[in-house]
C-alpha cells in the first residue's frame, strides 16, 4: 500500500513538473528545462577567465550543471543559480543540501534579480527574452563581466568568440 501511495504522489508530482511547463512554455515563453550537455560545458569554462572570487550566475538553471562542473573544478569561486520552476528549485535544493554543495539557488524569474555583482552569466534561453536580457544586463552589470549564451545571441551586443561545439553555437561576449 505504501509503495502505491509513493507511486502516486511520484506521478503526481511529475505531472505537476510537465504542466507547469507547458504552461510556462506556452505562455510565458520560458525555456524548457534542458541542461548542457558536459563537452559542451567543459568547452565553454576552458574559454572563460575564472579567478579564485569569480561570481558566476546561470540563468534558467535548471539542474545547474555548469554551476556544478565549475564547483567541481573552481571551487573557490561564488555560484548562484536562478531557476524560476519551484518543482526544480526544491529538488535542487534537497539534492545540494545532501551533496553539500555551496551553490547558492535563487527561486526567481531572471528578469527580478540584479545581475550587478556577476563576473560570468551563463544562460540557455528562448530568443525572444536575448533583447530584454540583453538591456537589463546592459544597465547592471559592470565592465568586464563575461556573458556566454548558449543558441541565441544578445542583439545588442557584438560577440567577441562564436564557437560551435557538436553543431551548437555558443556566443561569448564582454562587457
Amino acid at each position: 500500500m505504501i509503495l502505491v501511495i509513493i507511486f502516486f504522489v511520484a506521478v503526481l508530482i511529475y505531472a505537476i513538473f510537465f504542466i507547469t511547463q507547458f504552461y510556462n512554455i506556452i505562455f510565458k515563453d520560458y525555456a524548457p528545462t534542458l541542461s548542457t550537455d558536459r563537452i559542451t560545458i567543459k568547452k565553454i569554462i576552458n574559454e572563460l577567465k575564472l579567478k579564485d572570487k569569480t561570481v558566476v550566475y546561470e540563468l534558467g538553471c535548471g539542474q545547474a550543471k555548469f554551476l556544478r562542473f565549475i564547483e567541481k573544478n573552481y571551487s573557490p569561486a561564488k555560484l548562484i543559480g536562478v531557476e524560476n520552476s519551484l518543482i526544480v528549485y526544491w529538488f535542487n535544493q534537497l539534492k545540494f543540501k545532501l551533496q553539500a554543495s555551496k551553490i547558492k539557488l535563487l527561486p526567481k524569474d531572471i528578469f527580478d534579480i540584479n545581475l550587478g555583482q556577476a563576473d560570468v552569466i551563463y544562460c540557455w534561453l528562448f530568443n525572444s527574452n536575448m533583447i530584454k536580457l540583453g538591456e537589463k544586463i546592459k544597465k547592471e552589470c559592470k565592465p568586464g563581466t563575461q556573458i556566454i549564451s548558449r543558441s541565441f545571441s544578445i542583439p545588442q551586443f557584438k560577440s567577441i568568440k562564436t564557437l560551435i561545439i557538436e553543431n551548437k553555437k555558443v556566443y561569448f561576449y564582454q562587457i
